[in-house]
């Protein structure tokens, strides 16, 4: 679904342009570049949020009993 979302996106507005100035000096750049980057953005985002979750739930350097022994 998401990606025939983008796909259809990325159709209509492919001859779209964002104008922008850097450094004195005037650019254009195709919109689906920045959904792109929007997309990779999302996705190191994503993985760095996986990351630092599976780190808290690392093993401990000690095994742990199934059982209490108290």
């Amino acid at each position: 679904m998401k990606t025939a979302l983008l796909a259809l996106v990325l159709t209509t507005i492919t001859p779209a342009h964002i104008r922008f100035t850097l450094f004195g000096t005037p650019m254009s750049l195709p919109v689906c570049w920045l959904l792109a980057a929007a997309e990779l953005l999302a996705a190191a985002g994503g993985a760095w949020l996986t990351i630092r979750v599976l780190r808290r739930f690392r093993s401990s350097p000690y095994p742990r009993l199934a059982w209490s022994t108290s």
